[in-house]
């Protein structure tokens, strides 16, 4: 059942199964689906790899390989900073 709390939060199962429809791995729209519901909340901005990490309850490491090749796709874009901080912004405008 989908968190209450956190309407980024999708139902794993669901989650699972639109994966599954668009051909992506779940982690990875899970990744967009918080970028998403961020970018709409903030109108836009960059959210912090360490929010992100905490949302998506991703391994930091599995959230930086997974945000590379989302990188390399075109679909977000990293900033890190010297002191190991960083942010992520969505290049890909939401669906409408």
């Amino acid at each position: 059942m989908a968190d209450m709390a956190d309407p980024a939060a999708p139902d794993s199962g669901d989650l699972q199964e639109r994966a599954r429809h668009l051909g992506v791995p779940p982690e990875v729209l899970l990744i967009v689906e918080t970028l998403q519901a961020d970018a709409e909340e903030k109108e836009g901005g960059a959210l912090s790899l360490a929010r992100l990490s905490k949302r998506t309850q991703l391994r930091m490491s599995t959230l930086r390989r997974l945000l590379s090749a989302l990188e390399e796709a075109g679909v977000v874009q990293v900033a890190m900073n010297e002191d190991g901080t960083g942010s992520v912004s969505l290049l890909v405008p939401p669906p409408q």
